[in-house]
């Protein structure tokens, strides 16, 4: 089953997949605003910084592995729960074996990474780490729903370039469909968190 938009088709899988990252970008987003609303300039450029640098590191699928068992880790490192890990971890499996279909396994025992690629893996490692803290801090307690969002958000991170480019893709449009998936959740998170702060505390005009 595929859906098409426009001239693109995209299958099931590689919807699941964007929609976590959507759902991840939602929350960065709806961060930022907090870390503004206090004042924390510092946090929310890095923030902001990270987010724009996921645009280009996270759909080249480098450190995708590394990312998932950092964010894996993240969890039983705020949880202290062995429950809530192994669900993260099932959730990533589940996806990664999903989505897998499309797009196999080339194995490169001798490929050396360059220093670009070397950065986009560090980047995409950070971005997993950061928003699993951001879940977890965002919710008083991680649950078993949270828990499954930060394993399929680890599962789409290390999918979706991968998935992108099964779709026959130039790399410039790969950049383009994923900016506008994530920075459009991105706004959305963000305003939607402003929204609510408003509502929370109305200015009142005298």
């Amino acid at each position: 089953m595929a859906f098409k938009i426009g001239r693109l088709e995209i299958g099931y899988r590689l919807l699941i997949s964007l929609t976590a990252i959507a759902i991840a970008y939602g929350y960065l987003g709806s961060y930022l605003c907090t870390v503004l609303r206090y004042d924390n300039y510092l946090i929310a450029v890095l923030l902001f910084a990270l987010a724009a640098a996921g645009i280009f590191a996270i759909p080249q699928s480098l450190g995708g592995l590394l990312a998932a068992i950092a964010s894996v880790a993240t969890v039983y490192w705020q949880s202290s729960s062995l429950t809530h890990t192994v669900i993260s971890a099932i959730a990533c499996l589940s996806l990664y074996l999903l989505g897998f279909q499309d797009v196999g396994y080339e194995s490169a025992p001798d490929k050396k990474l360059s220093i670009v690629e070397i950065v986009a893996t560090v980047i995409t490692i950070s971005f997993a780490v950061s928003i699993s803290l951001i879940i977890s801090q965002t919710h008083v307690s991680l649950n078993w729903l949270t828990s499954i969002a930060i394993g399929l958000i680890c599962g789409a991170i290390t999918l979706v370039g991968k998935q992108l480019i099964y779709i026959d893709l130039s790399q410039k449009e790969i950049w383009r469909l994923f900016g506008i998936v994530s920075a459009s959740s991105f706004v959305m998170g963000f305003g939607i968190r402003a929204i609510l702060y408003a509502l929370a505390n109305p200015i009142i005009v005298k």
